[in-house]
Parts: structure tokens; sequence; C-alpha cells
């Protein structure tokens, strides 16, 4: 073969080779023509204004209610229990007698005691009288007013002892049972019975460390008893502790309900319902966000070009997303068209409702997080 036609033929082969390898480059190869060629038009994106949103939350709790004012009872002395004049669930008024202790020695106290008082004030009446003659000294006569008033001071004294022999209601209230039974010998660490005043119920419950400094005095609250889930009954919060509990990280919390049909009895268990309103956040379009390794971002058009914004995820409520970054009502974000755009890409931007007329996406609310937690 002659070196001419050799040479033909590696030219040949060459022009083949570099035929391919332009085909390659222009339809599907890695250099950077298609993609230059790409960018130099403005890519087509769908994208919608940023609205800010009050993040609305709702806490579930549980709560336990007890009487507004409660008392176990104690007698005040040891003896033995002469009547019970009380039945279990009876409505008693302040200072109503419920246990009586015998008294008898007591009341002869008291009545020999009244004597004593009876004859120091005949003596001093006497004396008194006797004084202004000079029949009788000026120190004669303090002497029977001393008399006098210890007189009914012991008198008073006896008068207290008899009444301790008596259990007596400090307010107005529901009384429970008894254990004890006439005759029964009793001290003062016998709990003889319970008295509630329950036409006020409060609720304790624990609220979350995180929402702590969101709830003050005043606020209102829902709760259901477990005792009648179809019951709602609307309170406000009385009190707050004045510390975190540092075992459970929770803010003890006090509110009152009324009890009006005296339905609800103390010691029952609530399901408590807080509403409260947060900081106001940035909301978008869940397909709106991207994830990267460096957290989730959305795309912005700012004059026309693409802008990458990273942004913290608050919560998702129906398909949108509370997050929060530095974004502004009214900032445009890309809804549709997010894949493969990359920083400063020149968009073409259209609204997203018109071009979807057909969404099945629900109209935006004011959404409202739901958290659930134990007292």
């Amino acid at each position: 073969m002659s070196l001419r036609l050799q040479f033909l033929i590696v030219a040949f082969l060459a022009a083949v080779l570099a035929a391919g390898w332009w085909s390659y480059v222009t339809w599907g190869g890695n250099s950077d023509g298609p993609k230059k060629a790409r960018r130099a038009g403005a890519t087509q994106v769908l994208v919608e204004p940023v609205e800010l949103i009050d993040d609305h939350i709702s806490l579930r709790l549980v709560g336990t209610g007890k009487a507004i004012r409660s008392a176990a009872l104690h007698p005040s002395v040891a003896g033995e229990v002469r009547e019970i004049a009380f039945k279990a669930e009876q409505r008693v008024a302040k200072g109503q007698a419920l246990i009586r202790l015998d008294d008898k020695h007591q009341r002869l106290k008291v009545r020999l005691e009244e004597v004593a008082v009876a004859e120091a004030r005949r003596q001093s009446e006497r004396i008194q009288k006797l004084a202004p003659s000079g029949h009788a000294a000026q120190s004669r006569l303090d002497t029977t007013r001393a008399e006098l008033d210890l007189a009914r001071l012991r008198l008073e004294q006896a008068k207290a002892e008899l009444q301790d022999r008596t259990i007596f209601a400090p307010f107005d209230g529901v009384v429970g049972m008894t254990d004890l039974s006439r005759g029964d010998r009793v001290t003062q660490d016998t709990m003889a019975v319970t008295l509630d005043d329950r036409a006020t119920i409060l609720v304790e419950f624990s609220v979350p460390e995180a929402h702590a400094g969101k709830i003050t005095v005043a606020d209102a609250i829902s709760v259901r008893p477990w005792s009648a889930p179809e019951t709602v009954i609307q309170g406000k919060i009385t009190a707050l502790g004045s510390r975190i509990d540092e075992t459970t990280r929770s803010l003890r919390v006090q509110a009152e309900i009324a009890n009006l049909e005296d339905h609800i009895r103390p010691g029952g268990s609530f399901e408590v319902q807080l509403a409260f309103t947060g900081k106001a956040y940035p909301i978008v379009r869940e397909v709106a966000v991207l994830w990267s390794r460096d957290g989730a971002y959305l795309w912005r058009a700012t004059d026309g070009k693409a802008e990458k914004v990273f942004v913290r995820l608050v919560r998702r409520d129906r398909g949108y997303v509370l997050v929060d970054g530095p974004l502004r009502p009214g900032d445009l974000i890309v809804v549709e068209g997010v894949q493969g755009l990359r920083i400063g890409q020149k968009l073409k931007t259209a609204p997203f409702k018109a071009a979807r007329v057909d969404s099945q996406d629900q109209p935006k609310g004011r959404p409202s997080r739901q958290e659930v937690g134990a007292s």
C-alpha cells in the first residue's frame, strides 16, 4: 500500500471521529455548549407572593380538678363520738355542727364558771357601793374587780373547751362520707370527714416550657370533663407557677371553671384546650420547599433572576408551610419549575393561581398548630 493511500485512510478516520465527537457534544455530551444555550433564554416558572400569617397555636393538655375550697376535718380534742349530724353528700352551711363528741363534763364546767362569774359580780357590786362611804378599802374594790375579770376569763375558757367537742363546717360546701360511728373514740389525728366547696372547680395542668412565656393570667381556656366529653366548659387562667419544673420542663398553671349544676366532682380529669397567637411567619406552599445538605431552601424571583433563600421550617399545615427566614411580604416564591434552577438564572414568571385555575389546593386560611401534652 502506497504512502498516499495510507494518509488518505488516516485522514478519513480522523474526520469520522471528529464528526462523532461534534455530534456527541452537540446533542448530549457533557460540554457546556447546550447548557449555555439553555441559560441564554429565560426559564418559565410559576410564582406566588409571600404572606405573613400569625401562628395560632392550640394546646391539648390533661388537667386535674379540685374544689376551690376543700378541707379534711379533724377533732380539736380526743373523745367519744356522741352524734353525727349529717349525711354523705349533704350540703351544709358555714358554722353548722357536723360531729359532736361527749361533752358532759365540759357543760358542767361551763355551769360552774357561770356561777363563779355571778358571785364575783355580786361581790364587786357590793364593795363598789361601800367604797365611797369609806366602809371598804380601795384595795378591796380592786381585788373584787380582778376576781370578776378572772371569773369571766375562766367562763370563756370553759365555753371554748365545750365548743372544741363539736366539729363545725368552716365554710359552705358538701360533706363526704365518714368512717365514724356513734361511740367511736377519736383523737386529733383522726380524719373525721371531708368538706368541699365545689361551686367553682380549679383545674390544674402543666404547660410545656416552649409555650410558658405565651400565656398570662385571665387567658381563656376550654375544658372537657372525661366523665362528660360532650360537654365543653369555658374558664380562665387564674394563677401561674413561679418557676419551670426541672424534672418535667413544664410550668404549673391553674384555671377556674364554674360548676353551676354541680355535675363535676373534685379529683376528676379534664382535657384542657388552650389557644393563643404566636409569632407571624411567612407562609408558602409545601411544593416550593426544597432540601439540600445545608437545609431547606426556596427559590425567590428577584429582578427577573433566581435567588436561593435558606429557611427554617416552623410547621406544616394542609399543603402549606410556615417558614422562618429572610422573606418579606410580597416576595415572589417559585412554586412550579423549581427543578434545575440555578442562582442568577433568568426567569420568566407567571402567577401560580392564574395558571392553575383547576387547582385542588384549598384556599389559605389562618392555620393553627395543635399539640398534645399531659400534666
